[in-house]
């Protein structure tokens, strides 16, 4: 699935900010990664999605038209629903097996051990030539170069609406409801996006989400949730106070028919 849950598809643009903090060449231009996700709620896959790797692993023969390449993989097992899919992968070479299959290139605590952290086989020399060496984009402990800085305020300007055109906004907005009254009770990238907001107490990103469409005060999850219970769950007055400004409801209920002061923890 694709929804709010955690799952591979719904956190892979995040993870694929992540992979572009190494191999600038995965998004060039965009450290944000915003052409690798979803157009609309129907799950329409944007053409860099369509693809990926990932997502013809996960969507093989689950949606019109996705296939993996039967000479490269083969399916072995997939679970009752879906949550676990399994491939054998085909044609490696036999000089890769010789490779793994001598100790001296595993990378072990102590020879024979279990915990391996592994090695990377020589084909993959020149791809590991060019990654660069990660750095959280809000570590401000470790040393950086100016290329670094460049590429951290290019993310933080985007992260917040601050690109060029339309195209630039968070690709999670494409799931905001048109008003109140028409928000649908569902996971999706957004509400996974808000929730993290709200828990990190990300005040400014929050505050540009809603600035660049406030209806996302409105999003509601599965369980008839959203960003005022959160807010009201995890203390966040500021979060609470700039919602109910832009037209949150206090007193809207959710499935269990709780207003989301009612989230708000006993001191």
């Amino acid at each position: 699935g694709r929804g709010g849950g955690g799952d591979d598809l719904a956190k892979s643009p995040h993870m694929a900010r992540i992979g572009n903090s190494v191999y600038h060449d995965i998004c060039p231009g965009d450290p944000t990664c915003r052409q690798f996700g979803f157009t609309d709620r129907a799950g329409t896959p944007t053409p860099m999605m369509a693809a990926s790797l990932l997502y013809k692993l996960h969507s093989h023969n689950q949606k019109p038209g996705v296939q993996i390449n039967p000479e490269l993989f083969r399916e072995v097992y997939t679970s009752k629903y879906n949550k676990v899919r399994i491939y054998k992968v085909l044609k490696v070479s036999k000089k890769s097996r010789k490779w793994i299959a001598n100790p001296a290139n595993r990378n072990c605590d102590a020879p024979g051990s279990w915990y391996c952290v592994g090695n990377y086989p020589p084909a993959l020399d020149e791809l590991i030539a060019n990654r660069t060496s990660f750095k959280q984009l809000e570590d401000f402990n470790t040393k950086r170069t100016a290329k670094d800085d460049e590429y951290t305020r290019e993310y933080m300007r985007r992260m917040a609406g601050g690109g060029d055109s339309s195209r630039e906004k968070p690709y999670e907005l494409e799931f905001a409801p048109m008003s109140r009254d028409s928000a649908e009770w569902a996971d999706t990238p957004l509400t996974t996006k808000l929730w993290s907001l709200v828990h990190g107490n990300k005040i400014s990103e929050f505050r540009g989400l809603i600035k660049l469409n406030p209806n996302v005060v409105h999003v509601r999850s599965a369980d008839g949730r959203g960003p005022m219970w959160w807010a009201y769950e995890h203390g966040r007055t500021d979060m609470v106070k700039l919602l109910m400004t832009n037209g949150g409801d206090a007193n809207a209920i959710d499935a269990k028919g709780k207003k989301p002061a009612s989230m708000m923890k006993m001191k």
